[in-house]
């Protein structure tokens, strides 16, 4: 591998992202896992003293339910009470859209019966094709449906957001290619398909063993990331 900014394998250098499509008027707020940019927050008038409050956020552009849960709970992983929380709108954890009201309950339970991850992993195989730009939880989705370990989910899409910013077309210096930044030395393994994208991660990390071959690895870029 030489010594990339981005990639599986060679990855390096300052990625190129396709420029993605949004709705004139239902602008996509990014998934799960990226960077808040706004917040605007409405703080219910009238409480019941046997539940706990809740609030209303509205959602501005950039905003995912990771960014979200980390301002209310300081905590990124309570994403998944959010969208239990707001199930009736939330039918796709990296699709939220600008414009809709969340509800934010104070505090999250301390004993959340959050849905396990293989299980929504069935659900989104049958329902849902992962594509486009994706935040924490999608690129785990995705690693998961790749045939990726469940335990190395969250360090798989930490390496990924720190290569390509969850960007699906995004292309390093000398041709990485995908979210994980896959080099085309490794022939048909370097894609743009998602999911092809993600099985040669798994292939090459040896399913999540080894991620010396990123760059974003060994330098300590994926910190934080997810």
């Amino acid at each position: 591998m030489t010594a990339p900014v981005c990639g599986a394998v060679a990855m390096a250098g300052v990625l190129v992202a396709a420029p993605q499509a949004h709705a004139a008027v239902r602008v996509p707020a990014r998934g799960a896992g990226s960077v808040a940019v706004a917040v605007q927050v409405q703080t219910d008038a009238l409480v019941r003293p046997d539940q706990p409050a809740s609030r209303h956020y509205t959602v501005r552009p950039g905003d995912t339910l990771s960014s979200i849960a980390e301002r209310f709970y300081h905590n990124p992983a309570d994403w998944r009470f959010l969208e239990q929380v707001n199930s009736a709108k939330i039918k796709n954890p990296n699709l939220i859209y600008a414009g809709e009201v969340l509800t934010v309950p104070d505090d999250p339970p301390a004993t959340m019966a959050y849905t396990p991850k293989h299980a929504r992993s069935t659900v989104l195989t049958s329902s849902v094709t992962l594509s486009g730009t994706l935040g924490c939880g999608g690129l785990e989705e995705l690693w998961e449906q790749a045939g990726g370990s469940s335990a190395e989910a969250v360090m798989a899409a930490s390496i990924a957001m720190a290569e390509s910013s969850g960007e699906q077309f995004a292309t390093g210096t000398v041709g990485e290619r995908g979210y994980w930044q896959i080099n085309p030395d490794h022939g048909s393994l370097s894609t743009y398909d998602p999911l092809g994208n993600a099985k040669a991660a798994v292939i090459i990390s040896a399913d999540g063993t080894n991620w010396t071959p990123w760059t974003t690895f060994t330098s300590g870029a994926y910190l934080g990331r997810c």
